[in-house]
């Protein structure tokens, strides 16, 4: 919503550019993104943007006192010319109405509706033949819509049980749907995970688990670099059991990772796998091969699943958890000879600490995004770019140091370009890369190590540059 905001916003400016210049009013209106439109009391149609004429395919001329109603269904318009009577002197502190109502995609009403964000506004100047004037604006929702679908359909379709917990403990308002048929409970939104997730297996736990459990509730607000000791200690299986025969319990494999903020810990990303088949299978010795087999691909599928949904918030891009195995197996066919070449290019962002002491952390988390997404645009789908962490960027290329170094030029450049619209300022950043080509029999520590050298010396010759090894 964050974008449609900035466009309304937008448009109450270019309102009042139209308001105290009569000479720029057709340009300004036509400008509108969305559908702008003025209407008298009797809510007929007095001007429409460009973009509404062209939606429904009309002539300017056309439109003038046609009712608005002409472009709604009946049941619709009922409940639009509703909301804008609000804005009668009936309710004198009323001033801006705002709704979302669907809308017809053709002036036919034969079409499908397309939900629209709407913001009507009362205006103090009133014209004597046609009363008080009202301005409607309407921003298309579709495409936020088509996302938030295909987003929800992804989430509920994995098989896991995926959940973030607070400082407190408190399961968060978004989870997997397979969450609930997992812990057999529904409405987990702000429950205490050690209710429903960990006093069911407290039957089935020995001393070293329990402290395990104290361990994952009083990790919240922990440095994130000392996570890797602390989640040794977490319980990662448990037998998760809420009825009177041992039977029914589910087998959960746990897995834990942190989402932190100024590195610290503020939330946890729990992952849960249900293994009862598995378990079972390891258990039966008649079936035990064919449970196996079974079993693997359940949870080679679910892996597969869970990584490539796996992505930064912030910057969308993939983050270590992903890296570990897609790289891992780019630097496997390299090493067997499948590709013949994998380069790396480490960036990080110039100066980046001075940015978030001089304009907080929300500028600087709007720096992080926009550089993100250079780096998103300049990578090929066979690439692999990875938010490593704070302002470092890793892009992992089947592709010789040629490609690497001119994928690099390319990020550098554009992000140069970058001009970043603060509250009351402007702000230009640049970014360093360190460029190296994997070796055969390399580790990928090694490999990284490499590349973060060539990164120092950027950093030393200047900045705003990339350094690749001769």
């Amino acid at each position: 919503m964050r974008n449609a905001n900035l466009d309304l916003q937008a448009s109450h400016k270019m309102l009042m550019m139209f308001e105290e210049a009569n000479s720029n009013t057709e340009m300004v209106i036509d400008q509108f993104p969305g559908i702008f439109i003025i209407l008298n009391d009797r809510h007929e149609i007095l001007r429409a943007n460009q973009e509404f004429v062209s939606l429904f395919k009309l002539v300017p001329d056309q439109l003038l006192h046609r009712p608005f109603a002409s472009f709604f269904r009946q049941k619709s318009w009922e409940i639009f010319e509703f909301n804008v009577k609000r804005l009668s002197a009936a309710e004198p502190d009323c001033d801006v109405v705002r709704f979302e109502l669907g809308m017809p995609a053709s002036d036919n009403l034969g079409g499908e509706d397309r939900p629209y964000h709407w913001i009507a506004t009362r205006h103090n100047v009133k014209n004597r033949g046609e009363g008080q004037l009202i301005t409607v604006y309407g921003n298309d929702m579709t495409e936020m819509r088509e996302t938030e679908k295909r987003l929800m359909e992804v989430f509920t379709s994995i098989p896991l049980g995926m959940f973030t917990a607070d400082r407190m403990g408190r399961i968060g308002p978004s989870y997997s749907s397979y969450l609930e048929t997992m812990l057999g409970c529904s409405h987990l939104a702000g429950r205490l995970i050690e209710d429903v997730l960990f006093k069911p297996a407290l039957a089935g736990m020995d001393d070293k688990a329990l402290a395990g459990v104290k361990a994952v509730l009083s990790c919240a607000g922990s440095q994130e670099h000392a996570f890797p000791e602390l989640e040794k200690t977490f319980p990662h299986e448990i037998l998760h059991n809420t009825q009177p025969d041992v039977h029914e319990g589910r087998w959960f494999k746990i897995s834990y990772h942190p989402l932190a903020n100024d590195g610290v810990i503020d939330q946890l990303l729990i992952i849960l796998e249900d293994r009862t088949e598995i378990i079972k299978a390891e258990r039966d010795i008649q079936h035990a091969a064919q449970e196996r087999e079974q079993a693997n691909k359940i949870q080679l599928q679910s892996q597969a699943i869970y990584e490539s949904a796996i992505r930064d918030p912030l910057t969308g891009l993939y983050t270590r958890l992903y890296m570990k195995d897609s790289v891992a197996s780019l630097l496997d066919s390299h090493e067997s000879g499948k590709i013949t070449d994998v380069s790396m290019v480490i960036f990080d962002i110039d100066h980046f600490k001075r940015v978030n002491d001089t304009y907080g952390h929300k500028h600087g988390d709007l720096v992080l995004s926009q550089v993100a997404a250079v780096v998103r645009r300049q990578s090929r789908g066979t690439d692999i770019p990875i938010r490593f962490g704070g302002e470092e960027f890793l892009v992992f290329l089947p592709a010789n140091i040629a490609s690497a170094f001119a994928l690099a030029e390319r990020v550098r450049k554009e992000v140069e370009g970058l001009i970043l619209e603060l509250d009351s300022a402007t702000l230009q950043v640049t970014i360093s890369g360190g460029v190296a080509t994997h070796t055969l029999g390399e580790s990928l520590e090694d490999f990284m190590h490499r590349a973060d050298q060539f990164l120092y010396h950027a950093k030393e010759n200047g900045r705003n540059r990339n350094v690749f090894e001769m």
